[in-house]
């Protein structure tokens, strides 16, 4: 009997040094594929043949650091690509009126008539202004693009932003030929947002008018329960294609060759500013009819 209960144990001892043998060898094993993986950038993932639950749970954890890791490095190669666009992109549209800039002062310097200096000065002038509305467009876009950045929220009366930022655009209306047709209340209006911002959104929707409409514009409200919208409707310029599934995406424009002075970033900057603001965008077309609509959340003013 002792002798049977001695072999049992002889036994049981020879099974676990086999079995404490083959453990530290899958551990090992594993050692060695994440020194594969590290060394050869491989897209790999950790395997063993046995899995007692601390393999398992070992091999589970290894396996979703690499997924971690290789989705970092992806968005950083991602994030370095659209960087390197962005400046790309943003070069040519600042070079473009630059160039011109130089010219037209080049020009007035050399002219003999105080009336042709004037004329070149002022178009000068307006490229100035452009290149400054790029720049400026490009820092908010870079603002907007920080996920720390956070609008401050506050009651604003909508009807008074709007009917301000459309008072600037007096003189391109009168250019156009075109008054803007507005069906809105007279009453203020307010929704949670941001006045600044607000005044952004509604500059950049009807600058997105004039470059790809003809024909008057059309303002018109709809107030639901916990909602305002604003649609923005006119004709699409003849000729003149637009994609809707790219419309709101940065540097994008409708017009290929590029001979508008734009950045592209328009409505990417509209579509991220409403969303800071708890609200949305979208876009609508219907033949040639053009419509975006911007919606708020609507409160009540306190007494």
């Amino acid at each position: 009997m002792f002798y049977i209960v001695l072999i049992v144990i002889l036994a049981a001892l020879i099974i676990q040094s086999v079995y404490l043998v083959y453990y530290k060898n899958q551990i090992k094993d594993i050692g060695n594929q994440l020194s594969f993986i590290s060394d050869h950038h491989s897209f790999k993932m950790i395997q063993t043949q046995i899995k007692p639950k601390e393999i398992h749970r070992l091999i589970d954890l290894c396996n979703a650091m690499l997924r971690d890791q290789r989705k970092l490095k992806q968005d950083f190669i991602e994030q370095k690509e659209e960087i390197h666009a962005t400046i790309m992109s943003l070069s040519h549209d600042i070079r473009t009126p630059l160039t011109s800039l130089d010219g037209y002062l080049q020009l007035a310097e050399r002219s003999e008539y105080l009336k042709e200096k004037k004329e070149y000065i002022s178009l000068a002038q307006t490229r100035m202004k452009q290149i400054i509305t790029l720049v400026d467009e490009l820092f908010l876009y870079t603002k907007l693009k920080n996920p720390d950045y956070i609008l401050e929220l506050e009651p604003v009366d909508v009807i008074k932003v709007l009917n301000k930022r459309l008072f600037t655009f007096i003189d391109d209306f009168l250019r156009s030929g075109y008054e803007p047709n507005i069906c809105m209340v007279e009453a203020p209006l307010f929704i949670v947002g941001n006045e600044s911002a607000l005044e952004r959104v509604f500059e950049n929707v009807i600058k997105n008018y004039f470059m790809h409409s003809e024909g008057a514009l059309s303002i018109r409200y709809e107030e639901k329960q916990d909602e305002v919208l604003f649609h923005f409707s006119n004709v699409l310029k003849r000729n003149h294609l637009l994609s809707l599934d790219n419309i709101f995406t940065r540097f994008y424009k409708a017009d290929p060759s590029r001979t508008n002075q734009s950045s592209g970033l328009g409505l990417f900057i509209v579509k991220s500013l409403m969303e800071k603001m708890n609200g949305y965008v979208q876009a609508d077309l219907n033949d040639d009819q053009y419509c975006i609509s911007l919606a708020f959340k609507k409160i009540v003013k306190e007494s």
